[in-house]
């Protein structure tokens, strides 16, 4: 299975998006990261994350105005990159490796695919680790032979 089947709808924005606008389209499409791409890259290359960890540790914390204040002043970069060919696993070691939440996926030119939240990534593990537990339930109690 590949990643981008885990990944959400992914809104991006220019560096130079006011951080006030970005927020609104991650509140209308009920995300918890946006990503940022390049204006002068044709095929979106990104260059940026922006979370609602950026906005409480960069804007709020700092008492930065979201009106005012550009996302490329307060974005996440670099960002990790993962392919679509990255296995779940992998993918949420990564992760929990570098304490992030959220993992873009490119393709081979660096352009946008779409995002893969943690918690996607911990429902399929979860669910290969179901799949596991009933098979060998299902060994163990199998009556044998003469059973």
């Amino acid at each position: 299975m590949g990643l981008l089947q885990l990944a959400q709808e992914t809104a991006a924005v220019s560096p130079e998006t006011l951080v006030l606008d970005a927020v609104a389209l991650m509140a209308k499409g009920r995300v918890g990261a946006i990503v940022v791409t390049s204006t002068a890259d044709i095929g979106r290359n990104v260059v940026g994350v922006f979370t609602e960890r950026d906005l409480m540790r960069r804007v709020v914390n700092e008492r930065r105005d979201p009106a005012r204040t550009r996302i490329g002043e307060v974005m996440t970069s670099p960002v990790h990159t993962v392919s679509d060919e990255t296995s779940v696993a992998e993918a949420a070691s990564l992760m929990r490796e570098h304490h992030i939440r959220h993992l873009v996926i490119t393709n081979e030119r660096g352009a946008l695919q779409g995002v893969v939240a943690q918690r996607y990534l911990l429902y399929a593990l979860m669910g290969d680790l179901e799949l596991k537990v009933n098979g060998l339930q299902t060994y163990i109690m199998a009556d044998g032979p003469g059973g």
